[in-house]
């Protein structure tokens, strides 16, 4: 197994939680790449996409990502062929494929999001395990949206009170861990 970890907008690997995330699945002796990904501020798809691309998933990939990190990661699944597989995927706050449902109207979309929103006929063909983990008081990208993503997916849903965005201030996600089932 090997996990690939996509950070979220105006962020980096550096930040949030993801460094210790990062530490302990390496500590149980599984490969974690956290990719900087570019232009975090102004963020392009086909950018973050080919930055994926790059970590070559596989049939044994773990794909977590966060916020404008998991659209990234669904818009990579939406483009693969029929015979990539990936074992997992774990959607941290992740918002909607819609446009009309930005976080911040006015903000660039640069390929994220569309009026029709995620295919999700063809992002499940590449994974057979989806998780989504939302918080209720998520300040920038609204519950619904999780839900939205989870029932899309058939994903199971995990929901938090009190997370926010997953943002700062939150250092450690155990749960994520827990869905890694390793010890």
């Amino acid at each position: 197994m090997k996990v690939i970890l996509m950070h979220g907008k105006d962020t980096d690997p550096s930040q949030k939680w993801y460094p210790w995330f990062k530490g302990e699945v390496e500590k149980r002796d599984v490969p974690c790449i956290v990719p900087i990904l570019p232009d975090a501020q102004d963020p392009k798809i086909e950018e973050w996409v080919s930055t994926l691309s790059q970590t070559h998933p596989d049939q044994e990939t773990v794909l977590i990502g966060h916020s404008r990190g998991g659209v990234a990661i669904l818009r990579w699944l939406e483009k693969q062929p029929p015979s990539v597989k990936v074992r997992k995927v774990i959607l941290v706050a992740t918002n909607s494929g819609f446009v009309k449902n930005r976080a911040i109207p006015t903000e660039t979309n640069n390929g994220f999001y569309s009026v029709a929103g995620y295919d999700f006929e063809k992002i499940k063909m590449h994974c057979d395990d989806f998780v989504v983990f939302h918080s209720k008081d998520d300040q920038w990208v609204p519950f619904v949206q999780g839900d939205e993503n989870a029932t899309g997916l058939g994903a199971r849903l995990i929901s938090f009170d009190d997370k926010g965005h997953f943002g700062k201030g939150i250092d450690t996600i155990l749960e994520l861990l827990t869905e890694l089932e390793i010890k």
